[in-house]
């Protein structure tokens, strides 16, 4: 399998400050637009700072930083994923604990890895993943909040913070990857702007998925996005 895969992330247009970063392969990104074509595998994650904590843009910097250098797409099993992932979380509560300023430092996270015929899917907080395949549109991750039906929900899984509140999900439901999935993560912030309906849309038509992302990008900035709005496409072409 290969993939072309585009990405964004943007701070919109209310915020003073960008807390979300993406990782896709070997790269963080905290701004812009940026493209890969035929990508070997899949290593891509994106983290989105908790607002209501400070320093979340470090927070999000800091895991993804560690997911680079402590996670090899060569093993992508689950025990050593949920081992790496459950300490690097355990360094971020301590670092923010252990420096006044950056106590209480939090981010969620959502992250697709894919080589050879191996794949995962994981989620902790309210970053999700979506796909799309054979005309639909569905959501393969599982919002860890209070209260679903509340957009301002508090999170109840994420890593940092105060203690140790994280719950890794692993998604359960999709059984393999076949050439022409299109495949969606995203901050809270995109549906803000759009709804899944439109998403649909979008990701149907016959642009490439760069035109894709770009489309995305400029009309979240142009509907007011109050929240950052980040996003990764990534298109399954073999």
């Amino acid at each position: 399998m290969k993939f072309n895969i585009s990405c964004f992330t943007h701070v919109g247009t209310e915020r003073k400050m960008n807390q979300d970063r993406i990782l896709v392969q070997q790269i963080i990104y905290k701004e812009g637009l940026n493209f890969l074509y035929d990508a070997p595998y899949c290593f891509c994650f994106l983290a989105d700072g908790i607002g209501g904590n400070p320093s979340g843009d470090l927070a999000a910097q800091f895991l993804l930083e560690q997911i680079k250098k402590q996670i090899d797409i060569e093993d992508i099993s689950r025990d050593f994923l949920i081992s790496k992932l459950s300490s690097i979380n355990q360094d971020l509560i301590k670092f923010g604990i252990s420096n006044n300023e950056h106590r209480g430092m939090g981010t969620t996270l959502v992250g697709l890895m894919i080589i050879h015929d191996q794949f995962e899917i994981l989620n902790a907080g309210d970053s999700q993943a979506w796909i799309y395949r054979n005309d639909l549109f569905f959501k393969l991750s599982e919002d860890h909040v209070l209260d679903a039906q509340n957009n301002n929900s508090p999170i109840t899984s994420y890593f940092g913070g105060f203690k140790d509140t994280l719950n890794v999900n692993f998604n359960e439901s999709l059984r393999g990857i076949f050439s022409g999935d299109i495949f969606v993560l995203n901050s809270d912030g995109l549906f803000k702007c759009f709804t899944q309906n439109q998403m649909k849309a979008i990701l149907s038509n016959s642009t490439k998925i760069e035109d894709k992302a770009n489309f995305l990008l400029t009309k979240a900035l142009e509907k007011g996005s109050e929240d950052n709005v980040s996003c990764i496409l990534i298109d399954t072409i073999e």
